[in-house]
């Protein structure tokens, strides 16, 4: 056979299987986030934290789903078990909501061989034989809050190219969610080097994720920052936050307005995923969305949330996959 003719055959396959690939995973397209039908999901779940709490985080996952929320943020870690993370996995399809695991272990770390030991993490082959499984109804969050504020955002940008190389290079297809840097709050790299970073994956496959709590203290900026990023065509969620908290006296000086992150993202199409179920501790227990003594009472800012204007209840829908 003629070189040329071999050589031309040889990449139509690997494009065919690439696109197969990526049609059996969640894929993004533009602001997008395409469910492995092709068809429009916007996220809006909830934070679980199953690496603190085990037993009682999963028995909650039929109060979530009760919700409505169709989308589960596994908070886990890599000193989890696989069997139980596969079991978290498993419940979660099973009730229609999509599972998106990310590791907790780097929150505010800035080493980027530290973000690469995330994503070695889920490269090792045992462990990529079993979300594989799972990963048409898969998105996998690298780290939770990575890097500083401030930061050189090139050093934000570099890091996650190397980690989204090391998952790709083990096999995945599915989408890719990353955090922004200073406790996910900093959304400054994302506009600058969002389109770099989706460039350096083979599939161009990443979701981002921005936290707003107390960096996000003017309302404004909330519709401004996340305006911007549907300009620029970047996919992103708001993948936790807060809320104004007796003004802003506490730890987190949270003033945040969770009235216009609901409105913006419902108006822009982003997902949204407010922290968290339950389990906070004392300093931070004004951000359970449910009574930690039962788990499944609605606090006043799980009202305002999920069954609130704008909120989980009202606005969420199953992807199409189930």
């Amino acid at each position: 056979m003629n070189i040329k003719i071999l050589l031309s055959s040889l990449l139509f396959v690997t494009l065919a299987c690439v696109s197969c690939s990526q049609r059996n995973t969640f894929t993004t397209e533009g602001c997008k986030l395409l469910d492995a039908n092709g068809e429009e999901f916007i996220i809006r779940g909830m934070n679980n934290p199953h690496a603190w709490f085990g037993e009682k985080a999963f028995k909650a996952l039929d109060d979530i789903q009760a919700t409505g929320s169709n989308t589960i943020r596994i908070v886990w870690n890599t000193k989890g078990k696989d069997a139980d993370l596969e079991r978290i996995i498993s419940r979660c399809i099973e009730l229609e909501m999509i599972p998106m695991v990310e590791l907790h272990d780097v929150t505010g770390n800035t080493s980027a061989d530290r973000l690469a030991d995330m994503a070695s993490w889920y490269a090792e082959p045992q462990r990529v034989s079993m979300l594989q499984k799972y990963e048409r109804f898969l998105l996998l969050n690298i780290a939770n809050e990575w890097g500083d504020n401030p930061m050189k955002d090139e050093y934000w940008r570099d890091a996650y190219e190397k980690a989204v190389g090391i998952m790709r290079q083990a096999g995945y297809a599915t989408t890719l969610v990353i955090d922004a840097p200073g406790w996910g709050q900093n959304i400054a790299p994302i506009i600058e080097f969002g389109k770099d970073v989706i460039e350096s994956d083979p599939l161009h496959n990443i979701l981002y994720s921005v936290h707003m709590y107390g960096s996000w203290n003017n309302a404004a900026d909330i519709e401004q920052k996340l305006t911007l990023c549907h300009q620029q065509a970047l996919p992103i969620i708001v993948g936790e936050f807060g809320y104004n908290y007796d003004e802003g006296n506490n730890n987190l000086t949270c003033r945040a307005d969770h009235q216009m992150i609901l409105s913006t993202c419902n108006k822009l199409d982003y997902g949204f995923m407010p922290w968290s179920w339950t389990g906070n501790n004392k300093e931070n227990q004004w951000l359970d969305l449910v009574e930690p003594d039962d788990w499944k009472t609605l606090t006043w800012w799980g009202q305002q949330v999920i069954t609130g204007k704008g909120g989980i209840a009202e606005t969420a829908k199953k992807a199409s996959v189930f």
